[in-house]
């Protein structure tokens, strides 16, 4: 721990002259990753923020935008138990993101469209992070017609630029529904009182592992048959409601004085249904065989997920809550049917999860810090006609953190410094593809099957970034 302290030191001496002198604030707090995601706007008002560069010709509009994230990680891996592992310690600087966006309007108002690149890339080949051209057509209905970040819970649509912390949290990663490629309509009752936004849309839905049940579509599809997408199909719907004013889709509140004295709250509801076929022999043995004439494999998931979320702004102060529940049952196709009463296989899956973010502007929109605590309660199951629920595909977790940021010009140019601890219970891997985690690759208990879920070994994460972050 003396090599983590003494990091931590630096690292907070380093954030210190980095940030000496103070600079003045611009009043942008437009967020970039929204044009149509809050609702739609009046054509006839409608804007693009103030943050980049602005093209207008006679019926034309382009705003380009780049935002960079520059960031150094030390992690300190721990153990605890004699499962555990120790030493895969690191500490390395990244360029986290690089994004340009493109975004406007063509021949109308009524008329939007929106492409993000991501340098980076995608991971899958692809650059191409978001693009979408909208129909806005009332402030009430619009339409998108592409590829967009599905707008089920708060934290994943608030913008990377926008969080309180130098990453989403652990849960938001667990449950988020990543990019989708569809149709979505969208609009909200009221226009400076937000009664009502609405988003509903229907999706591809890409499974985003064989033991990973949520939808992930952000590589680029052919228009050929494939049982990637073939007959896996999604539907989204959010609501939110913002009784007192609109809440800006950020995680704090960076309201002027002149501002921040409105009390400010909203409430938002999340569902996601989601199917498709997937190949994992140790969640679904029967899988293990001749696959069907089409190709697709003879096992399917169905999953159901909500999310309920709450949002409090006043004073410089921000609170925001979210609660996570995630439903998945497994099924066999054709002759390969299944009983459960075997315990060679797990029926059903179901995990839930909670977020607590708050944050507080001690210098009004110069300086904040904030505080975080997330907690995964992920399913145990048996297996191997086993009795003891000590398999899994996730292990139960625990997220805390502090955080520390300071404006230099809003979002434009940030400082970011956080510390995080993630303790993690340890399963036996219940998956061919081995035990998901979020920010290192969890080990599994050692030993045979049996042992006591509730007595498992732990594995812990001391984390601490220090990130810049620029957007012109």
């Amino acid at each position: 721990m003396a090599k983590f302290w003494s990091m931590a030191l630096a690292l907070m001496f380093s954030a210190g002259v980095w940030s000496a002198p103070a600079m003045a604030q611009t009043n942008g707090d437009a967020n970039l990753g929204d044009i149509q995601r809050n609702g739609g706007q009046n054509p006839a008002e409608g804007t693009l923020g103030d943050k980049g560069l602005k093209f207008t010709t006679d019926g034309f509009e382009l705003r380009m935008t780049t935002r960079v994230q520059f960031r150094l990680t030390y992690q300190n891996e721990v153990a605890n138990g004699e499962n555990g592992t120790n030493g895969r310690d690191f500490i390395n600087f990244n360029v986290r993101r690089a994004k340009t966006k493109f975004e406007g309007h063509i021949f109308d108002k009524d008329f939007r469209y929106m492409v993000l690149l991501n340098w980076r890339g995608m991971g899958n080949g692809s650059v191409v992070e978001e693009a979408a051209f909208t129909w806005a057509w009332r402030n009430e209905f619009n339409v998108t017609a592409g590829q967009t970040k599905l707008p089920f819970n708060w934290e994943e649509s608030c913008s990377s630029g926008s969080q309180l912390f130098a990453e989403r949290g652990l849960v938001n990663e667990v449950f988020n529904e990543d990019y989708a490629k569809g149709i979505t309509l969208h609009g909200q009752v009221g226009e400076e009182t937000p009664w009502l936004k609405y988003w509903f849309g229907i999706y591809n839905g890409v499974l985003k592992g064989n033991n990973d049940f949520r939808n992930a579509d952000g590589a680029i599809q052919s228009e050929t048959f494939s049982n990637l997408v073939d007959n896996e199909m999604m539907i989204n719907l959010r609501l939110e409601t913002h009784p007192m004013g609109n809440v800006a889709s950020k995680m704090y509140d960076d309201r002027s004085k002149e501002e921040n004295d409105k009390i400010l709250f909203a409430i938002g509801l999340g569902f996601n249904w989601f199917l498709s076929g997937f190949e994992d022999t140790a969640l679904r043995p029967d899988t293990v065989g001749t696959p069907t004439a089409s190709g697709r494999p003879r096992t399917s998931q169905d999953t159901i997920s909500f999310t309920l979320d709450g949002h409090f702004r006043f004073y410089g102060l921000s609170v925001d809550l979210a609660w996570f529940f995630r439903h998945t049952e497994f099924h066999n196709r054709g002759g390969t049917r299944f009983d459960p009463s075997g315990k060679a296989g797990i029926s059903n899956l179901t995990d839930m999860g909670i977020t607590f973010d708050v944050a507080f502007f001690i210098i009004p929109q110069d300086f904040n810090v904030g505080i975080r605590i997330n907690m995964l309660n992920a399913d145990e199951f048996w297996g191997g006609g086993a009795d003891n629920h000590d398999l899994g595909v996730r292990p139960d977790t625990m997220e805390m953190g502090i955080v520390a940021n300071y404006f230099l010009h809003g979002d434009n140019l940030k400082l970011t410094f956080d510390i995080l601890y993630v303790d993690q219970q340890l399963v036996y891997s219940g998956s061919t593809t081995g035990v998901l985690g979020v920010y290192n690759a969890p080990p599994v208990r050692s030993g045979s099957a049996g042992g006591n879920a509730d007595n498992s070994d732990h594995n812990a994460l001391w984390i601490v970034r220090l990130q810049i972050q620029w957007i012109f």
